[in-house]
């Protein structure tokens, strides 16, 4: 082993030590995973990441993982969980987001722009997680599943859930504990279950 090499190993370390043990393991959640790594990320706590042989999970640069209830001022009711659950299935997050103890799991596609904020409790799901026949239900047979696709800007508010097959414009604002079953207009104000337009977030 050459003397650069020995530095840039003791460089790194020393990165990761005083970053804190959560970046530590985080670390090696991700590279246990296969999901690829950078120095940019901001983690308060450790997120729970999962994707099966031949899914995709691709995380831009400068995102926060919030998954300790003390760093949200509204609490958290779990880690941050990133979940690729099929052969084919993808996750983007785009850069500068924000993560705050919420689930984002793809049998199909889910991307999210860049500047994104995700409060807590949030639930991103491309799938229905179960079939509704009822014979299938328990076995998870034939989960029917769309993409989702989450603009620029946006912001979702705590215990907020996206379904299956919802565009969600940039900048628009999705209210606390909304249940978005269809697309969003850019700069759109959501509120509700289901979801409705309240005004333009412009005005």
């Amino acid at each position: 082993m050459s003397f650069r090499t020995l530095r840039r190993i003791i460089q790194w370390t020393g990165r990761m030590i005083s970053s804190g043990p959560s970046r530590i393991c985080a670390y090696s959640v991700c590279r246990w995973h296969g999901v690829g790594w950078d120095r940019t990320w901001i983690f308060r706590g450790l997120p729970v990441l999962h994707k099966v042989a031949g899914g995709t999970i691709r995380i831009g640069q400068n995102v926060t993982f919030i998954s300790q209830c003390r760093h949200n001022s509204w609490g958290l009711i779990q880690p941050v969980v990133i979940m690729a659950r099929r052969t084919g299935a993808a996750i983007t997050i785009g850069d500068d987001t924000g993560l705050s103890g919420c689930t984002i799991t793809a049998i199909n596609r889910i991307e999210i722009g860049k500047e994104v904020l995700v409060g807590s409790g949030v639930v991103i799901t491309d799938n229905d997680a179960h079939p509704l026949e009822p014979q299938n239900r328990r076995y998870r047979q034939e989960v029917a599943g769309k993409p989702v696709v989450i603009g620029d800007g946006v912001f979702l508010g705590a215990r907020s859930i996206i379904l299956k097959g919802v565009t969600i414009g940039e900048h628009a604002i999705v209210g606390a504990g909304s249940v978005v079953t269809c697309d969003v207009p850019p700069y759109a104000i959501v509120a509700g279950n289901p979801a409705r337009f309240v005004r333009d977030c412009r005005q």
